[in-house]
């Protein structure tokens, strides 16, 4: 059987050729159709990965991203928030030297302190410089260690060194709806031992520089201690995987008692300081891959009919094939060959010349394309698949005919 094949190849050298340059032009022609769909999925990933997509907790009509009140239970469900990355949550505070009496608080007040969870905050200027005392670092900001940071002006004038624990008045701003205003309330003492310095050495750089930074958890530890509703100021993340925006949705809606809303500017909006909305700066990703996926999908939507055609590829060629050689399988079928043999016959030689176009072109779109070894191999057996399907079908018809029916037909 192996050298009658070989021998029928030879033999029929031109049409041999041209089964071959059909898989070979097959393979490279959906391996070419498949990189696309591959470069339209890489571009998409990329541009998740490149194109962060900002949340910001603002007031119900947007107005306000920052000195809002946004509640406690809203914070631990952003904790524990599946579909979210980067929280950024930040509150401020005044706060003065040591345990001043009542009568003497006037103007000692004089410390802005802003707790918060991350170094890099929204909050902060951005050149703002930090030193640390050995051994710690802006992982504290993570943590709820009683610890602070001073301006290194204060720490000298106060003559505060590294290590040192200092008692703080420390009082804070509460938002009311009511009447549109903030009130200044005491929160009590608190004991923060100094392990960082802020650098207020130039004047004009330091001017928007916090006195003083506590870890945001420290303070949220506090007011529970001390049994007072606590609250953020300002409160930021990104969503997680921004191809997965119905679920961070779905999740945020089931964020605090009622969900964050969207935010309403329109007639009716009623100003308040609670930070119930969320602000998704989603527009430009959601354009740039809607356009991706939209492009995929209608490549994708070609693969059933692709499928088809390689298929139907198969069928004619191998119909044609057949066709011109009946007078060869009748005699196959007269000298007592069984159909299944005879088909079989047929049926490896074109096996031979499909597998070699197939690798050909493998190899081809595999130099000069973008694609891998791990890529190609799919492609190209999907090819081999359908080709050997439409000639299964034409072979199993042949057979169906009888010898002396196949010899009339010609």
């Amino acid at each position: 059987m192996y050298h009658y094949i070989l021998k029928c190849v030879k033999r029929q050298k031109s049409r041999s050729i041209l089964v071959a340059l059909i898989n070979f032009v097959l393979a490279i022609l959906l391996n070419l159709y498949f990189g696309l769909i591959g470069s339209y999925q890489t571009q998409l990933s990329e541009l998740a990965a490149n194109t962060p997509i900002k949340c910001t907790v603002t007031n119900p009509d947007g107005t306000m991203e920052a000195g809002i009140a946004v509640s406690s239970d809203t914070l631990r469900d952003l904790q524990a928030a599946e579909q979210i990355r980067d929280l950024d949550c930040s509150t401020q505070l005044k706060a003065g030297f040591g345990e001043l009496e009542e009568a003497h608080r006037e103007g000692k007040l004089n410390l802005n302190v802003v707790a918060g969870n991350r170094i890099d905050s929204t909050v902060l200027p951005e050149d703002m410089k930090v030193a640390y005392q050995k051994g710690w670092d802006e992982t504290l900001f993570a943590g709820a260690g009683k610890v602070c940071l001073l301006k290194k002006s204060d720490m000298e004038e106060q003559g505060i060194v590294y290590g040192d624990e200092i008692p703080f008045m420390v009082y804070y701003y509460r938002y009311e709806d009511k009447r549109q205003d903030v009130d200044i309330l005491e929160l009590g003492y608190v004991h923060l031992m100094v392990v960082g310095q802020i650098d207020d050495a130039d004047p004009v750089e330091s001017r928007e520089y916090p006195d003083m930074m506590v870890p945001f958890q420290t303070v949220w530890d506090a007011f529970e201690e001390k049994q007072t509703d606590f609250t953020a100021e300002a409160v930021s993340f990104y969503v997680k995987d921004p191809l997965s925006l119905n679920a961070f949705k779905e999740e945020m809606g089931q964020i605090g008692e009622m969900g964050f809303l969207e935010v309403y500017k329109g007639d009716g909006a009623r100003f308040s300081y609670k930070g119930s909305a969320l602000y998704v700066q989603d527009g430009t990703f959601i354009t740039m891959a809607g356009r991706l996926k939209t492009a995929i999908r209608i490549l994708t939507a070609f693969l059933l009919p692709m499928g088809i055609l390689v298929f139907i590829v198969g069928y004619v060629i191998s119909h044609l094939l057949a066709s011109g050689r009946v007078k060869e399988f009748a005699l196959f079928r007269s000298l007592g060959v069984g159909a299944p043999l005879a088909v079989w016959a047929f049926w490896c030689e074109q096996l031979v010349l499909v597998t070699a176009g197939n690798v050909a072109g493998g190899l081809a779109a595999l130099l000069v394309g973008q694609q891998g070894i791990q890529e190609i191999l799919p492609v190209c057996g999907a090819a081999f698949s359908g080709y050997m399907m439409g000639t299964t079908v034409a072979l199993l018809l042949l057979a169906k005919e009888k010898p002396l029916e196949l010899l009339t037909s010609e």
